[in-house]
C-alpha cells in the first residue's frame, strides 16, 4: 500500500506518464499510413530524445508525437475520431506546462477541456432527435452493438441479434426506391421504453458531471460521478481510447487516493484492450 501511495503522490507526473503511454500507442497505430515519412520522423525523434534528453530542456518526445498528431489532423480532419482532437489539446497543455511549470494553469486547462468535452456531448445528444427518441439505443441494442460482452452470456439473445443483422444485410442489398422495410425483433421486452429512459439518463448523468467538473473539479462526489460515467460507457461499448483520456484527465484533477487508483486501473485496462485490439482505439 505504501508503494501505491508513493506512486500516486505526484499525480501530475503519473497522469503525464500514462498520457504519454496512450499517446505513443495511438501514434504508432496511426503510423501504419504514410509510414514512409513517419518512420524517419519517429526514428529521429526517438534518437534525439535518447541522446539529448539530459542536455536540453525541450521535451523532444512530446514535441515529436505532437507534430505527428497535428499532421494526421491536417490530412485526415474529417476522418479522425474525437479522441484525436482531445489528445492534441491534452498534449499541448502538457507541452506548455513543461515550460511555465505552473500546476494551477495545467489543471485549469485540463478542467476546461474536460468540461467542454462532456458538455459538448450533452448538447450533441440533445440536438439529435434520433438519440433523444431512444431510436439510437433501440437500433444498436437489437444489433448487439451495446452491452455486447454481457449479451454473450445469453445464447437466445444472440440468435435474435443474428436474425436482425441478417435482415438488415438483406435490406441493404435491395433497391431503396422500392421502399421495403423491416421490423427488428426485440432482444428485451419493452425495449423501446427502456431505450428512451436510457437516453435521458445518459444525458442527465453527463450534464451533472459537466456541471460538477465546472464548479467542483476536486470534489470526491464529482469524481465518483465521473468515474461511474466512464465505467458505464465502457460497459455499454468499449470506447477504450476516449475513456482512457477521460480517466487521465480525472487523475490530473482528483485528490482522493482510492479514486486516483481507480482512474489508473481504468487507463491500464483500456490500454491493454487497445493493444489486444479487443476495444476501439
Amino acid at each position: 500500500m505504501t508503494v501505491i501511495k508513493d506512486t500516486l503522490k505526484d499525480q501530475i507526473a503519473l497522469a503525464s506518464q500514462l498520457l504519454l503511454l496512450v499517446l505513443a500507442a495511438y501514434v504508432f497505430t496511426m503510423a501504419e499510413e504514410h509510414r514512409r515519412w513517419k518512420t524517419p520522423v519517429l526514428f529521429i525523434g526517438l534518437l534525439s530524445w535518447f541522446f539529448l534528453r539530459h542536455r536540453i530542456k525541450h521535451p523532444i518526445i512530446w514535441i515529436t508525437l505532437f507534430v505527428l498528431l497535428a499532421v494526421d489532423l491536417y490530412f485526415k480532419y474529417f476522418w479522425v475520431a474525437n479522441h484525436h482532437f482531445m489528445l492534441i489539446f491534452m498534449v499541448l497543455s502538457v507541452l506548455i506546462y513543461s515550460y511555465h511549470k505552473r500546476t494551477d494553469i495545467l489543471l485549469k486547462n485540463i478542467q476546461i477541456l474536460l468540461v467542454i468535452v462532456v458538455l459538448t456531448s450533452v448538447v450533441q445528444k440533445l440536438m439529435s432527435t434520433q438519440f433523444m427518441s431512444g431510436d439510437f439505443y433501440y437500433y444498436m441494442s437489437n444489433r448487439g452493438v451495446l452491452f455486447r460482452n454481457f449479451i454473450n452470456f445469453f445464447p437466445e439473445k444472440l440468435e435474435i441479434i443474428k436474425s436482425n443483422s441478417k435482415n438488415l444485410f438483406d435490406l441493404h442489398a435491395t433497391d431503396p426506391n422500392i421502399g421495403e422495410h423491416i421490423v427488428l425483433k426485440n432482444i428485451l421486452p419493452n425495449l423501446g421504453l427502456i431505450s428512451v429512459v436510457f437516453a435521458w439518463v445518459t444525458v442527465v448523468m453527463e450534464l451533472v458531471v459537466a456541471i460538477a467538473l465546472l464548479f467542483k473539479p476536486r470534489s470526491v462526489w464529482t469524481h465518483l460521478f465521473f468515474a461511474a460515467m466512464i465505467l458505464g460507457i465502457l460497459c455499454t461499448r468499449f470506447e477504450t481510447g476516449f475513456m482512457a483520456l477521460l480517466a487521465i484527465c480525472g487523475l490530473y484533477l482528483c485528490r482522493n487516493l482510492y479514486l486516483q487508483l481507480l482512474y489508473v486501473l481504468i487507463v491500464i485496462g483500456c490500454f491493454i484492450l487497445i493493444l489486444t485490439k479487443l476495444g476501439f482505439h
